[in-house]
């Protein structure tokens, strides 16, 4: 073949691999044309749905309001009818999905999914993590966290605890107190967590391990008591309360996490946009405080940071399901 020729197929092959790369970054400087939409596998009123509300609200006025953000609620079996919807979506960084622990705990929990958890979806971002509180009701005799192990260890299998579901951040936060202590208590779900603490509240459960979100009203309220905070260190909210490592599980450290996920093959240019601005918004006091009021704290991570963190969850829980047995009802 000639030189020139030679030259001009080079030249072609350059071009066409240039183009894609170029078309993606003029797309992404231009994103968002038409809005988002954030699918949330749960009923709406719970934290996914808050925090997806509170994350789209301040995406779109980064972007200047010139869309808004919809958040799509597909509840259902556990989180995997909204998972399995973000799936089959388009892959063109328009739509995105909300999880939190539940997600990595279904990977190892069903025997199988209509999805595949780590390989079907990529990171796009964290919004916030979230502590759980160990909660019991007021006719409780126990004052702490030790009166509390006393009681199981006391009487393996007869203390009960309730959740909002089995595979649920309630029920995996409860198990791994369980573990790392060395007792054994019943598992009680329920449909919710409103179900579940009602229950411990009128005394017909004596405890539960719920995100401070929902459980912080009733102890200020009276009408539940804290006995641990499951974060590694003590909230602001409620200084007075130790960690559940403080009050005799060394090494206990649980917190819910709501990140963004997109379709595996969604541009990587658009979602390292999306990235960029829900890191932005870490910056924010408006921002910070809403997250904070519901009982959050702000994480602001990278896309691989996000894609580690995930990764190490589907480690961490993966390995705590396999050893507790824990199935699907």
């Amino acid at each position: 073949m000639p030189v020139a020729a030679c030259r001009a197929v080079r030249l072609l092959v350059l071009a066409l691999l240039v183009a894609p790369s170029t078309a993606s970054a003029q797309e992404a400087s231009r994103y968002p044309e038409r809005p988002p939409r954030i699918i949330v596998p749960f009923p709406p009123g719970g934290a996914a749905d808050l925090f997806a509300r509170i994350a789209g609200q301040k995406l779109a006025e980064a972007w200047g309001g010139r869309v808004t953000v919809v958040t799509d609620n597909r509840a259902g079996a556990g989180g995997i009818i909204g998972t399995q919807a973000a799936v089959k979506a388009t892959p063109d960084g328009y739509t995105f999905l909300i999880v939190t622990v539940g997600h990595a705990v279904n990977a190892y929990m069903y025997s199988k999914l209509p999805y595949q958890s780590e390989s079907d979806l990529t990171a796009v971002g964290m919004v916030a993590t979230v502590p759980s509180l160990v909660v019991v009701g007021p006719s409780f005799a126990g004052q702490s966290m030790k009166d509390l192990l006393d009681a199981a260890r006391a009487k393996p299998g007869a203390l009960q605890f309730g959740s909002s579901g089995t595979g649920s951040t309630s029920h995996i936060g409860a198990v791994l107190i369980e573990s790392l202590a060395g007792v054994s208590m019943t598992h009680v779900p329920y449909k919710g967590a409103a179900a579940a603490l009602q229950d411990v509240m009128g005394g017909r459960v004596p405890m539960s391990v719920d995100i401070i979100t929902s459980s912080l009203p009733h102890v200020r309220s009276g009408k539940l008591r804290a006995l641990g905070i499951t974060s590694a260190k003590r909230s602001p909210k409620l200084p007075e309360v130790p960690t559940v490592a403080e009050g005799g599980v060394p090494g206990y450290q649980a917190v819910s996490w709501y990140m963004l996920l997109a379709p595996a093959k969604a541009p990587a240019t658009i979602l390292d946009k999306v990235n960029a601005d829900l890191r932005a918004l870490s910056a924010l006091p408006e921002f910070r405080a809403r997250i904070e009021d519901a009982g959050g704290e702000v994480l602001a991570l990278t896309r691989p940071q996000t894609e580690a963190y995930l990764a190490a969850e589907f480690s961490r829980l993966g390995k705590l399901v396999r050893e507790r047995a824990i199935k699907a009802e």
